[in-house]
């Protein structure tokens, strides 16, 4: 029984060690699942936990009031930080290793830098009340934070990484709005406890957004995991958590011709080359470990179908490759 699901939130997939960790109120525990098989990662003290992420070899929680930094290798506490906060409930980061945390009580949103431990309050006032929020720097877009809401129509909204203003992008019909996340091509899943589904928008919030997944128990915070085009959803009120594919063969995504590449490298080496049945226009991206994107281009292949791409500026470790809606290829980089 104490591997059993006690007020599921959140839910974040561990790409080294190819497993999902779930956050549960309700036990203050974390399950991690694997192969079908759950057990228990950690068991914390005081309030939560709640959002959950991965930022390299940790898992950051929001634990009531504050943030505690877990080793992923056996679910030690590497520190805790009290942020004098009042609910953290949301959590994200950017690829500089800050932790951008909404605080859903006191309409705030904190950053907290992985490296120093220092945090200072990113934005004052959000006006609205925070929940959900993830970083965007979709299809070379200037990076930022997008962020759902609770309360009654609640809206979509941005926060800019460079002046901590926030703007509307879409105002909705949907209601208590818990989870956002990325997901294939840049298009943005949102849970919403007013309808008790999953809606999916594009990734400039134009278009009337779609529901992919309905008939939920108030869906809490979601994880898209890339690799395998799946939408992870706890449900906060059934004890439960569901997994709904979302690649193309259900119709949701337009089939599109994908060229087929064959990756070198040289370890040791900085330059990766990539050969390519396609001599037209292409984009290419290469994602870290926790599969943000940290490699953007558009090019077009020379007349050998070869494209080269230097990550000098890059750590050792492992990354995934993909030419437009290819498979991902790993890559592990050892200069």
């Amino acid at each position: 029984m104490a591997q059993n699901y006690s007020g599921p939130e959140s839910v974040e997939y561990d790409y080294a060690q190819q497993r999902y960790l779930i956050s549960n109120t309700g036990s203050h525990q974390i399950i991690a699942l694997k192969n079908g098989v759950k057990t228990v990662f950690t068991t914390l003290t005081g309030s939560g936990p709640h959002g959950i992420e991965i930022v390299g070899d940790t898992l950051y929680c929001c634990n009531g009031t504050k943030i505690t930094a877990l080793l992923l290798s056996n679910g030690s506490v590497v520190y805790s930080k009290t942020m004098g906060s009042g609910f953290l409930n949301g959590i994200t980061h950017d690829p500089s290793g800050n932790l951008f945390v909404t605080d859903f009580s006191a309409k705030k949103i904190y950053r907290l830098n992985t490296y120093t431990r220092n945090f200072n309050v990113f934005v004052a006032n959000t006006t609205s009340t925070p929940n959900g929020i993830c970083y965007d720097a979709f299809d070379g877009i200037t990076p930022r934070l997008v962020m759902c809401n609770w309360g009654s129509n609640a809206s979509i909204k941005k926060v800019s990484l460079q002046d901590s203003s926030i703007s509307v992008l879409t105002t909705i019909s949907l209601s208590n709005c818990d989870g956002i996340c990325k997901g294939k091509s840049g298009k943005f899943y949102v849970s919403s406890w007013g309808n008790q589904s999953i809606q999916r928008f594009d990734s400039t919030f134009t278009s009337a957004p779609i529901a992919v997944v309905t008939n939920l128990s108030n869906p809490a915070d979601i994880f898209y995991n890339l690799l395998s085009d799946t939408l992870a959803t706890p449900n906060a009120s059934n004890n439960t958590v569901v997994f709904h594919y979302q690649g193309t063969t259900n119709g949701l995504y337009p089939v599109t011709t994908s060229p087929t590449f064959q990756l070198s490298y040289k370890p040791g080496d900085s330059v990766i080359t990539i050969l390519t049945e396609n001599s037209e226009s292409v984009i290419v991206r290469i994602l870290n470990i926790q599969m943000q994107e940290i490699y953007f281009a558009k090019t077009i292949s020379n007349n050998r179908n070869r494209i080269e791409v230097d990550l000098a500026n890059y750590p050792a470790g492992t990354y995934f490759v993909k030419l437009n809606e290819s498979p991902f290829q790993k890559l592990q980089l050892t200069h």
